[in-house]
């Protein structure tokens, strides 16, 4: 039975199940009640013992398997670990990300300083190939680059 704490209905039941099978109460690999057994042990809705179920789900403690059951996936303890590691790949992955913006950030800056000093270098190259056809007497070709 449910007790009027303050919590919802179906977290107060959730946390029952939750300390059943950290306790070993529903062992891992066991398959909890039906929906109509919870139901009647607990004194709640259909809907409580569904959105407690839910929840568990969502945790990654309870696992469905169409038309078998619900069966117990993993402890909380494991899940907390699991989601702890979950969280630390995820930290890792932005980590990653973030030394690659830097990374393309720096090649974008190198190659916009290589691109510069080539540009000098054509424009000095056109500069001087101007001088020799000047000094052959000849106009210099329009290029389109000038």
């Amino acid at each position: 039975m449910t007790e009027p704490v303050g919590l919802p209905a179906y977290q107060q039941v959730a946390d029952d199940l939750r300390r059943k099978i950290a306790e070993g109460v529903i062992p891992v690999g066991s398959a909890i009640r039906s929906t109509a057994e919870l139901t009647r042990a607990y004194g709640v809705s259909t809907t409580v013992i569904r959105a407690a179920v839910a929840q568990l789900r969502a945790d990654g403690l309870l696992v469905g398997q169409p038309g078998k059951g619900v069966y117990v996936r993993t402890t909380p303890k494991a899940a907390a670990e699991r989601t702890a590691t979950i969280e630390d790949l995820s930290h890792q992955v932005e980590q990653l990300r973030a030394e690659l913006r830097k990374a393309e950030t720096g090649r974008h800056d190198e190659f916009a300083a290589e691109l510069g000093a080539l540009r000098e270098s054509v424009a000095v190259i056109r500069s001087r190939l101007v001088d020799l056809y000047a000094q052959l007497g000849k106009p210099y070709p329009d290029d389109g680059l000038g």
